[in-house]
């Protein structure tokens, strides 16, 4: 468990596209036909059988970082479409196959990392059942050791790691002093297993997260079926993805041991079969406000033939019943589609069970997928009812950034409160990076601009509150009418002259194709919020909402008397007012606050700059801390004196501020013109 992070490659707050219906297809969805899906991939409990004496010994010139001979399997095993009858065992926890020994890295580059090891590499058709820097364990005998069994056309060859551990790696002690698991290929199935046995704790004071890969490789970097679960999640609990890992590997801790015969068994393809991967619904949902409610899920074609008329099936069930079919009308091998079932309007307040299904197949064990979702009267949340995976960064940064969810209403309602669920995966208080201490607050946005409506007062996080919903109410409550969507989020603070970033925020893993649910966004400054929806995550925030009074906006906002250093704004007040905030702000930067506040129309500006735009922003207030959305409006004041000659020689970077020469803002000194003048 720790914070986020990107990948090399990856460029933070980029901006995404979100795909509607077809989120993979392309080369990979081609290339990779026979290759396993995490689909596939089932998590059961079985039985651990000790080779003993039994086989061969594989040799190796030492217990670290060490490679043996090509090997025999004893049969044809088809991985990633190719035909192998040899592996090359390492001792970090995996194999290549075939006859080349893989030329490293044999691990990831830190005790907290999945990257620059194997994975990223250029070996290709790894198996990985514990990857991690090994040496012996401490029960010694230390060994290595293969054994084929049964008769052909159905032998199994198993491959042991026996008596092992994860080294030290830097403050990430050794987790598992001692190790065993195996390998197991299955002839003419091709069926591939990782099974576990008996694990003892690291030494006493040494339990921490750990990360370690746990998976299948094909071709590529991006060819990847990857196990992953947070350092308390029992082994049970492990999921799989396809890879790269977002952030979390397959995390271990010295108090969370694998059960001995836990099992991850990876089928190989088949013809004809369709894979639910993932639902996507609020798992909090409020009536009236939050209804009607479009469930979405996406459905993948994990089989080597082309699907079509794929008919996938949302029901509803428990405190309230819905039924509704979608066709898919083709679904390439490999590809996927986010299929959006018909809106569905619950009545009851109670806990629905949705599941979204596809006919009988191929393969029957991956047709259909559940999530809970619990109808309410207030809440909002995305995520489910347990601990956070991992976290998220948002900052340092000039300006003060956060993370939000985005949440709309049907019936007017405000906002009163924001629940973040908050972690700390930076240790102790005193520790840079801890959470402890930082001051963090609620904020709600403007769901297209990214404008701070409303925000909590500040909020200093104690060492009780970790792994909680924190409360942070609302100091303003605004209006949302109708058809309003907005971004609910936490927003972290940085002091001057503080570079360490730290990760308040808990997430949860999430299946691929959701988009425009969660976002980056900015409280000091009105920039289009990034949806970050592409990240793999969700965001653990719940948005409690209340019924609003209908606080209607001012209309007709109109300027005149321009000068260069001020403007006069009229406006039409609503029914209901009893008072208005007026702001200003430009290019999207820093915004003023009049005062006194208005009292009504009009209201005179003075001590603007000249030839800038600013951008108004008049909200009315009803009285009971509840104000309306606000009303924007562009002034841009007039010049002053002739033109302002510059002085020789001109140095000019075009960083802005940009200033409004006729009637656009395209000049960055009052020293340009532009010819045409618009």
């Amino acid at each position: 468990m720790k914070h986020f992070y990107n990948r090399p490659g990856r460029l933070a707050g980029a901006k995404r596209l979100a795909l509607s219906i077809l989120l993979g297809v392309g080369a990979m969805g081609a290339a990779q036909a026979q290759f396993y899906a995490a689909a596939n991939v089932t998590n059961t409990a079985g039985t651990y059988t000790d080779l003993g004496t039994t086989g061969t010994a594989i040799a190796t010139a030492n217990t670290d970082d060490a490679n043996s001979a090509a090997t025999p399997i004893g049969f044809t095993f088809t991985y990633n479409g190719t035909a192998f009858t040899n592996f090359v065992l390492n001792t970090n926890g995996f194999v290549k196959l075939g006859t080349v020994a893989p030329a490293g890295p044999m691990y990831s580059d830190g005790g907290q990392s999945s990257i620059n090891g194997p994975l990223d590499g250029p070996d290709t058709n790894l198996l990985l059942p514990f990857n991690q820097d090994l040496g012996p364990g401490s029960a010694g005998g230390t060994e290595y050791r293969v054994l084929t069994t049964g008769t052909a056309p159905n032998r199994v060859c198993t491959i042991q790691w026996k008596n092992v551990a994860d080294k030290p790696r830097t403050t990430f002690g050794t987790q598992y002093a001692n190790f065993s698991f195996q390998a197991k290929l299955y002839e003419t199935s091709n069926q591939l297993d990782f099974v576990y046995g008996l694990a003892t704790a690291g030494a006493p004071g040494a339990d921490v997260a750990k990360f370690c890969i746990v998976g299948v490789k094909g071709s590529s970097a991006t060819a990847l079926v990857l196990g992953t679960k947070a350092s308390a999640t029992p082994w049970s609990g492990t999921t799989f993805l396809a890879g790269p890992y977002p952030g979390n590997a397959h995390n271990v801790r010295g108090t969370v041991l694998p059960d001995p015969g836990r099992t991850y068994r990876f089928a190989a393809p088949v013809p004809n079969d369709a894979a639910v991967l993932v639902v996507h619904a609020l798992t909090q949902l409020p009536i009236p406000q939050g209804a009607p409610h479009v469930v979405r899920a996406v459905v993948s074609n994990v089989g080597t033939t082309a699907l079509a008329n794929l008919p996938v099936t949302l029901t509803v069930t428990g405190a309230n019943a819905f039924t509704n079919t979608q066709t898919v009308a083709a679904l390439a091998v490999g590809a996927s589609a986010s299929v959006s079932f018909a809106p569905f309007t619950p009545t009851a307040t109670g806990t629905n069970t949705l599941t979204v299904t596809v006919p009988p197949d191929g393969d029957n064990t991956n047709n259909s997928r559940g999530a809970a979702q619990v109808v309410n009267t207030t809440t909002y949340s995305y995520a489910d009812p347990r601990g956070a995976d991992n976290s998220f960064i948002a900052g340092p940064f000039a300006t003060t950034r956060g993370y939000a969810c985005r949440y709309s209403v049907s019936s007017p309602a405000a906002v009163t409160e924001v629940r973040p669920y908050v972690v700390n995966f930076g240790g102790p208080a005193t520790n840079p990076g801890s959470v402890i201490g930082k001051t963090v607050y609620g904020v709600v946005l403007n769901a297209a601009t990214g404008a701070l409506l409303a925000r909590s007062a500040d909020h200093v996080i104690t060492a009780a509150e970790i792994n909680t919903y924190v409360p942070l109410p609302l100091t303003t409550l605004v209006s949302l009418p109708a058809g309003t969507a907005v971004l609910v989020g936490l927003a972290q603070e940085y002091l001057r002259g503080q570079t360490t970033a730290y990760a308040a925020l808990g997430v949860q893993l999430d299946g691929p194709g959701r988009a425009g649910a969660f976002y980056l966004v900015s409280t000091s400054s009105a920039f289009p919020p990034d949806d970050t929806g592409s990240t793999g995550f969700k965001l653990m925030i719940e948005a409690v909402t209340a019924p609003a009074t209908l606080c209607p906006p001012p209309t007709n906002l109109a300027a005149t008397n321009i000068t260069p250093t001020g403007a006069t704004l009229t406006f039409t007040p609503p029914a209901g007012a009893s008072g208005y905030s007026l702001t200003y702000a430009v290019n999207g930067g820093p915004a003023t606050t009049v005062t006194p506040a208005p009292t009504g129309s009009p209201v005179v500006l003075t001590g603007l700059t000249p030839a800038t735009t600013y951008t108004l922003a008049l909200t009315t207030s009803c009285g009971g801390g509840q104000v309306s959305l606000p009303t924007t409006f562009d002034v841009t004041t007039a010049l002053t004196g002739p033109i302002q000659y510059a002085t020789l020689p001109v140095l000019e970077d075009f960083e802005g501020p940009w200033r409004s020469i006729g009637g656009v803002r395209n000049a960055p000194t009052l020293s340009w013109r532009s010819t045409p003048p618009t």
